[in-house]
């Protein structure tokens, strides 16, 4: 782990929007790896205690020696767990989940039902499907309150911060659950970047398939022509905006 000027690791972008969009005191860092978000959480006094857990004991045992090399062994606790399962509901306030797919974190969150069932707050950085992960958040009566699109290393990552909706009704379009209902509200830079990326890419690869005869072209066309609307629909957010 590298220090930085002023003695705080060094983190990536991607690291970086995840404990910016911590504001609650308790954590536990679900999937922790090396445990470098875990103890920047402490040392910008994001968090006061957090749990850094790792279903592998190599990287817990790295992170057990990054811990102690900044004196954190007192206020960061670590633990081998797959997914929740070494943590006892209530005892966290929430719970951060990076660096998998989204459908992957579905499981983590359906294997941990007590602790959504007790309003534990979520920041969640999925790698793909983030439809579904969003769309998994509502079905089980969260709403998303914050979102942040960023670049790093040429690559596109989305941080969503969801929470217990408390009987509000939720409803999110379809563009919304594949885009962020807050990423296309506030028209996010990034975002629009995506989009305008996103939509060349599909122009082009639907002009290929439109001179390819099989069936198996024909279905991918479909798949195209349903992303592309959707694309579309939100770059008309954007362009609806710049208007005003």
């Amino acid at each position: 782990m590298k220090k930085t000027v002023n003695g705080q690791p060094s983190l990536s972008k991607r690291m970086q929007a995840l404990v910016q969009m911590v504001d609650e005191r308790r954590v536990a860092d679900i999937g922790c790896d090396h445990a470098f978000v875990s103890v920047n959480l402490l040392l910008s006094n994001k968090a006061e205690t957090v749990i850094a857990m790792d279903v592998r004991k190599g990287p817990l045992a790295i992170a057990e020696k990054n811990i102690r090399s900044y004196g954190l062994q007192n206020k960061i606790s670590v633990r081998l767990s797959d997914g929740f399962s070494a943590l006892a509901v209530g005892e966290v306030d929430c719970a951060i989940i990076a660096g998998m797919g989204g459908l992957l974190m579905v499981r983590i969150l359906q294997q941990a039902k007590e602790h959504l069932s007790a309003g534990i707050h979520l920041v969640l950085q999925p790698q793909s499907e983030a439809d579904q992960l969003r769309s998994f958040l509502v079905e089980q009566g969260y709403m998303i309150v914050a979102e942040q699109m960023l670049i790093d290393e040429d690559k596109f990552y989305t941080v969503i911060k969801a929470v217990p909706a408390k009987g509000q009704s939720v409803r999110y379009t379809k563009a919304e659950l594949c885009f962020g209902p807050c990423l296309l509200r506030n028209r996010n830079e990034v975002l629009h970047t995506y989009l305008i990326r996103q939509d060349a890419k599909l122009r082009e690869l639907r002009e290929r398939l439109l001179h390819i005869d099989t069936d198996k072209a024909k279905e991918r066309l479909n798949q195209i022509e349903a992303e592309w609307c959707l694309i579309r629909e939100s770059l008309h957010i954007f362009v609806e905006e710049a208007g005003r």
